[in-house]
């Protein structure tokens, strides 16, 4: 208790006095608008409005200073109040105003709020049509709009472009919802598009075909031609080749071909000294610059094999692309073929080893003996190691000699007759006639002609022993069988003569 009166002081006390009073001169303004009413209605509300102002400006305790003013200042305030209370005529119409802009302020407010949140849940729509449809999904993404899309073929709009949308463009559509699309498939690939006869149009007519028909597949290509005018056209060709021109669909693969006309090259391309360089770094140069080279091939004595002898055009003149040019590639050192005719047999086959030299041996009727009838590689003839090196050198041996072949096996002379004439070029050949003889059957016991020249072409007759009883040749069967006594020779003489009477 001691605490409460410690703290309420003289200031407190004044205070609580002014406080008091303000509520006497209010309440007393509240009695004044109750009068005021019963004479006029609507006198009484701006009486209300009036003391609902004042209580709006009535001081707040603590605003009010700790040093208040004395008490009789105060009883003056609340007398002046008392008597100069007065009703202002232009009160009405200022109320009036005032309600006004607080009812107008409160619409304006909600429109406002009303249009705020219509903005947030709305989006205004673009126009997407001609657009590509990755567009107008990009902006549904970024504006939380669903898209529903319907494709069909069109001809006026290119694949993947917007063709109508259920949103007009510049409305507005709320976020969540669908914008419905219909995009363009392209033209109908099987759309049947007759072919034209392009071989009577020109180049630029053929294009504004296929730009209107839309032939997508149906390529316009230009090549050079050395045979027809530019801008003329040279053919049409159709991947699948079962397809008629009148039959032909838009996607089928075709190409037309029109003519650029020559090609014609500036000559700016330096040409290098190609002499001593291998042919590979030729080849490289030629096929970079597209010239079309030419190689021949010849032997040196200087230049290693493989490597450039000379070349068709001088080194640092100018060419252009696509021209021709030669270039001579060494193959090495050749073989120069002598004149066999100068040598003899043996001389041919040690006097040149860088050659295959290979000798034969044939009779000849009119070439004498150890001369040279012919060799099979033109003398002067230069060979290198890309060549065949062989040479054959052919010598005479003169005309056949008819040799003895008494006393061989008849078995043995078509070997003889072979080797000795036949495969030395003469054509000498034999007849066999059989006839009684002591010797052994099979044995050549005579010829017509031997050991004497015959002509190249030549027929012998050799007589062979038919003898079937004869005893067989000792010297057959019997080895180191002792000699017979000088006394049984006269015993064999006259069976000889037996034997030849008979």
């Amino acid at each position: 208790m001691s605490d409460f009166l410690s703290k309420f002081n003289k200031d407190k006390y004044e205070d609580l006095l002014n406080e008091q009073e303000d509520k006497k001169v209010v309440d007393e303004q509240e009695k004044n608008i109750e009068n005021q009413e019963e004479i006029e209605p609507q006198q009484k509300q701006e009486e209300q409005a009036s003391a609902v102002e004042m209580e709006e400006t009535e001081p707040d305790p603590d605003d009010i200073p700790l040093q208040s003013e004395s008490l009789s200042l105060s009883h003056n305030r609340q007398r002046d109040r008392e008597e100069d209370v007065e009703i202002d005529p232009d009160y009405r119409r200022k109320k009036r105003r005032k309600m006004l802009l607080i009812i107008s302020g409160s619409i304006l407010a909600c429109m406002l709020i009303f249009f705020i949140y219509y903005t947030l849940v709305h989006v205004k729509v673009e126009d997407f049509v001609g657009q590509a449809v990755s567009d107008a999904r990009a902006w549904a993404e970024e504006n939380d709009v669903e898209v529903k899309l319907k494709q069909e073929y069109n001809m006026e709009y290119d694949a993947n472009q917007v063709i109508s949308q259920s949103v007009s463009a510049g409305d507005k559509i709320r976020k969540g919802k669908t914008l419905e699309l219909t995009s363009s498939l392209g033209p109908d690939p099987e759309a049947i598009i007759p072919l034209p006869d392009f071989s009577v149009m020109s180049q630029e007519e053929a294009r504004n075909w296929i730009d209107e028909n839309k032939a997508e597949n149906l390529q316009l290509v230009t090549e050079y031609s050395d045979d027809v005018e530019e801008g003329t056209f040279i053919k049409l060709t159709i991947r699948d080749t079962g397809i008629e021109e009148s039959e032909y669909q838009r996607r089928d693969s075709a190409a037309v071909y029109y003519s650029k006309g020559v090609e014609v090259f500036e000559k700016n391309i330096t040409i290098p000294n190609f002499v001593g360089l291998p042919k590979e770094e030729v080849e490289k140069w030629a096929e970079s610059n597209e010239i079309e080279m030419t190689y021949e091939e010849s032997d040196s004595d200087s230049v290693e094999a493989g490597h450039i002898i000379s070349q068709s055009e001088p080194a640092e003149e100018k060419i252009a692309k696509r021209d021709k040019m030669k270039v001579v590639l060494s193959v090495g050192e050749a073989a120069v073929v002598p004149n066999f005719g100068e040598l003899t047999s043996e001389e041919a086959m040690t006097a040149y080893p860088n050659l295959d030299v290979r000798v034969k041996e044939q009779f000849h009727a009119d070439v004498s003996y150890g001369r040279m009838i012919s060799q099979s590689v033109e003398a002067g003839t230069k060979l290198t190691d890309k060549d065949d090196k062989s040479v054959t050198v052919t010598y005479s041996l003169g005309k056949p000699y008819l040799g003895d072949f008494r006393g061989q096996i008849e078995g043995e002379l078509p070997r003889l007759f072979f080797d000795e004439y036949q495969s030395k070029g003469a054509n000498i050949k034999y007849i066999v006639k059989y006839v009684y003889a002591p010797e052994v059957k099979g044995t050549v016991v005579g010829m017509s002609k031997f050991n004497e020249f015959v002509s190249m072409t030549y027929t012998v007759e050799i007589q062979v022993s038919n003898n079937i009883s004869a005893p067989p040749n000792p010297g057959d069967f019997i080895e180191d069988e002792p000699e017979l006594p000088v006394e049984d020779e006269p015993l064999e003489e006259e069976e000889d003569i037996e034997i030849q009477e008979k």
